[in-house]
């Protein structure tokens, strides 16, 4: 994926990461540690996310906290996302019955971006955020997409796309990718694990949906998905099924 860097608008998005973390009040000095800026950087931001509501200072010494303005907004368009709405009862429904967590993720630029991650109320889970990204090929949601294209299609994907290039720290080869889409293309569903974090592992499929497709994972420990991957496996192909009937 190309690299889009934008350096105002990474720096207002991590100073709400910052407090996110820190789960306290910050002073704008320490901000500007955290965030490795500039003071003067630091305060243009802040003092235009204080007029715009976003921030306020709690004390006298001027230490800043965010206000509910931005957890109003993202209430509000994650509440109209025309995705999520068709899926989140879904994915609640077939976290509790697998007993695993669910992920919700879409192919954009060569990347799985999770939508929507529903975690298992088991002690011992798979835990991720929304926003989390993976390389395609080393993400189940992703191979699960791969394993939609033929194989003309496929290896024009990989001519343009070579894998030492979207991910040179993870080892996988063409020939096992290769192996791994044929058994998902047979099974209709995709089996992965160890990719990206070690002792998990995934079933996942693929969802049409308006001709970009998405996909859905269920997730946890190598112990608890492997002797139950054929089960989760007809349990995401149920899901597909019927959101294909209603359309």
């Amino acid at each position: 994926m190309a690299r889009i860097d934008n350096k105002t608008a990474r720096r207002t998005l991590e100073v709400f990461e910052a407090f996110q973390q820190r789960r306290m009040p910050i002073s704008l000095t320490e901000l500007a540690r955290i965030l490795k800026a500039p003071i003067s950087s630091c305060h243009g931001i802040v003092r235009t996310l204080i007029a715009r509501g976003y921030l306020y200072n709690v004390d006298a010494e001027r230490n800043l906290y965010p206000t509910k303005r931005l957890l109003r907004i993202a209430e509000t368009i994650a509440g109209n996302d025309p995705i999520l709405g068709r899926l989140t009862s879904s994915l609640s429904h077939l976290r509790d019955l697998s007993g695993e967590t669910l992920v919700l993720g879409k192919w954009q630029d060569n990347v799985v971006v999770y939508l929507d991650v529903v975690e298992s109320q088991q002690t011992i889970r798979y835990s991720a955020q929304p926003g989390d990204m993976q390389p395609v090929h080393f993400s189940s949601i992703g191979k699960a997409i791969l394993a939609q294209m033929d194989d003309e299609t496929f290896a024009a994907w990989l001519a343009a796309n070579p894998l030492e290039r979207q991910a040179p720290k993870m080892n996988i080869t063409a020939r096992q990718l290769h192996r791994e889409l044929k058994a998902a293309r047979a099974s209709g569903y995709c089996i992965a694990g160890g990719e990206t974090a070690k002792d998990v592992m995934a079933v996942a499929i693929a969802i049409p949906s308006r001709g970009d497709p998405i996909g859905v994972a269920i997730a946890g420990p190598n112990s608890r998905i492997k002797p139950a991957a054929r089960r989760h496996g007809e349990l995401l192909l149920k899901l597909r099924k019927e959101i294909a009937d209603r359309g």
